[in-house]
């Protein structure tokens, strides 16, 4: 009994790591293109999950990690011949007596012996993997505190095909300023008061409330920073269609909004999927 509980333990352990991990921004690997250093924003080994326990069990046990990086390692990859090669495996090590970190290079006959099925020559071809890959360089424009969910001023999708490259797609990415939702402002209710006047007194049944919560979907901008479509609901005190329908037309009607143009697109990052109180004034 004792030890199915502790099997117990250490699963659910395992889990809420798993869940911690994607719930915190997670420094990614480093590709070479051309010469140019990026960010490759995953982790390609993970492709394969024989690979990673493979990997996992060759990096040493006292190798530094951290909320940014809960595998403790950072892999190298480049593009060469066409094919994306993984060219080392670095990670920090802790020494004790000096209270010093230093970088160590996994040795390559580790490597080599490892990822022997994809070795070409003296290149390890990474033919297990058969998807897109985000690189990404120059400023962050758009970041969320999970996985690798922020993007950057230049991206670009680079499509893989067993190892082969087949395509790339290059963005540059950038933001139009404007309003957008930001809960730390000190005066985020006067000014959503002053932008979005409601007109309270047309529903009675709200006499006696002081704090009206609303969320917004499927929200859609264009370049000019005008929110072209949206959804609104009331979240509390209760669904209310018509006070809803007057939050959704105020939204419309004002601009500019905050506008992310990223790989493509025009995104209203500070408006999608945003749950926000508006407190009403003493009446």
């Amino acid at each position: 009994m004792k030890g199915m509980i502790k099997r117990l333990i250490f699963v659910f352990t395992i889990e809420l790591l798993a869940l911690t991990m994607y719930a915190t921004g997670q420094a990614g690997d480093i590709i070479y293109i051309d010469g140019k250093q990026w960010i490759l924003l995953g982790k390609p080994v993970y492709a394969d999950s024989v690979l990673r326990n493979d990997l996992m069990a060759a990096l040493p046990e006292e190798r530094s990690v951290s909320t940014a990086n809960w595998d403790g390692y950072t892999a190298y990859w480049s593009i060469s011949q066409g094919e994306l090669c993984l060219d080392s495996i670095k990670y920090d090590l802790y020494d004790k007596a000096t209270k010093q970190s230093h970088t160590e290079r996994m040795p390559s006959d580790i490597m080599l012996r490892m990822f022997k099925k994809y070795v070409d020559g003296n290149r390890i071809v990474a033919s297990w993997l058969d998807n897109d890959l985000r690189v990404a360089s120059g400023e962050m424009i758009y970041y969320v505190h999970g996985g690798y969910e922020r993007n950057y001023e230049y991206e670009q999708i680079i499509s893989i095909d067993h190892g082969k490259l087949t395509g790339k797609q290059a963005y540059h990415n950038y933001v139009v300023e404007g309003f957008s939702f930001d809960y730390s402002s000190p005066d985020f209710q006067a000014q959503l008061r002053e932008k979005f006047p409601l007109h309270i007194e047309n529903y009675p049944e709200l006499a006696n409330v002081k704090r009206i919560v609303f969320s917004i979907q499927r929200a859609r901008v264009n370049a000019e920073g005008h929110l072209v479509e949206c959804e609104v609901k009331v979240r509390k005190p209760a669904d209310n269609q018509p006070l809803a329908a007057e939050m959704e037309a105020l939204l419309k009607a004002y601009h500019p909004w905050r506008v992310s143009y990223i790989n493509g697109e025009y995104r209203a990052n500070g408006i999608e999927g945003y749950t926000f109180p508006y407190i009403i004034e003493e009446r």
